[in-house]
């Protein structure tokens, strides 16, 4: 009966601790995450879990030079079918053929524009960000690093952005990428090697601090599915996509908190029906070459509106208005 007892109290005392809790993970996850090799979908998530998703970083995040404009978006959804999965984000893609693909990433940007810019979306508190950036930061050309390549200043600049969304956001799980490699050139792949270097310690130092932080290790990329040395192809997107999906499943189930507040709204369209934009396209094509343009003379767009009009013609303006008229029915019913 002693036995029994003193059985007894260690258990109670392991739920007290933490150690055991009715069969939540409590483990100490490893940072950085490292890619599995088999990943079934819905592994480790509960049924319930509902993820409101921010996908932030630059163009690599966005999804340039994928055929269908989606990047990786579209893949990640696929492996979460259980679950309730809203993509948060401000910014679109008039090429994405996705349904609610939104997302927080901005092509040829650095890291410090994506901190001016990421608010609006931190805003609709996602509970889950991806963040993928510094692709930018480590190029050789100056015109695009506009704070300079060095990779210890990036990782600076880095650990603030993650201030940031962990402030806006101090419910969320927040992934950031061990980013792709590079083969640009010699100088753009030796600064993203010294940067991917620098970025666990720096998530580390916030993951000791009790955030729900980790990296995720993207380093073993393949540069052959890179179309331009920088931007995946379409079977790199879908790799990406599975890559989120196998570190998201590795975050300990109960770092997941339900979304705070409503789904952020979204306006019918985000672009113009295509028999809309088909018709303008048509008026455009077939009228002069200067109707396209402001007058050379005009300051502002609101003292040549006019001209502007009148250059298109009598009939290609009718045709323009009863056009307009069609997207505001096409909208509205």
């Amino acid at each position: 009966m002693k036995a029994i007892a003193w059985c007894f109290e260690l258990l109670l005392g392991l739920v007290v601790a933490g150690v055991v809790d009715a069969g939540i993970e409590t483990k100490a996850p490893q940072n950085p995450l490292q890619r599995r090799q088999d990943v079934t979908a819905g592994l480790s998530r509960s049924a319930g879990t509902e993820l409101r998703i921010l996908c932030a970083g630059d163009s690599i995040t966005l999804g340039t030079l994928s055929s269908d404009g989606n990047g990786y978006r579209e893949q990640l959804r696929s492996r979460l079918p259980a679950h309730s999965v809203v993509f948060a984000g401000t910014e679109t893609s008039s090429r994405s053929n996705m349904s609610g693909g939104y997302f927080a990433a901005w092509p040829g940007k650095t890291i410090d524009y994506m901190a001016h810019h990421i608010g609006p979306s931190l805003a609709q508190k996602p509970n889950l960000v991806l963040l993928h950036a510094g692709t930018n930061d480590m190029n050789a050309d100056a015109a695009v690093a506009t704070e300079g390549n060095d990779a210890s200043m990036a990782a600076s600049r880095l650990g603030r952005l993650i201030d940031d969304i962990l402030a806006a956001c101090p419910d969320a799980v927040l992934l950031v990428a061990v980013i792709i490699n590079s083969c640009a050139s010699t100088a753009q792949t030796d600064a993203t090697h010294h940067f991917q270097q620098l970025i666990p310690s720096l998530v580390q130092s916030r993951l000791d601090a009790g955030h729900h932080v980790l990296a995720a290790n993207f380093t073993d990329f393949p540069t052959a599915d890179l179309n331009d040395c920088v931007h995946p192809t379409d079977r790199g997107y879908r790799m990406l996509g599975d890559w989120w999906y196998d570190f998201i499943e590795q975050v300990p189930q109960n770092w997941f908190r339900p979304p705070q507040g409503p789904d952020p709204e979204r306006t019918p369209y985000s672009t113009p029906p295509a028999s809309v934009t088909a018709s303008l396209t048509a008026i455009t094509s077939s009228s002069s070459p200067t109707s396209s343009s402001w007058p050379a003379s005009s300051s502002s767009p609101s003292h040549s509106s006019s001209s502007g009009v009148s250059k298109l013609g009598p009939q290609a303006a009718v045709v323009l208005g009863l056009t307009a008229l069609t997207a505001l029915i096409e909208v509205c019913s």
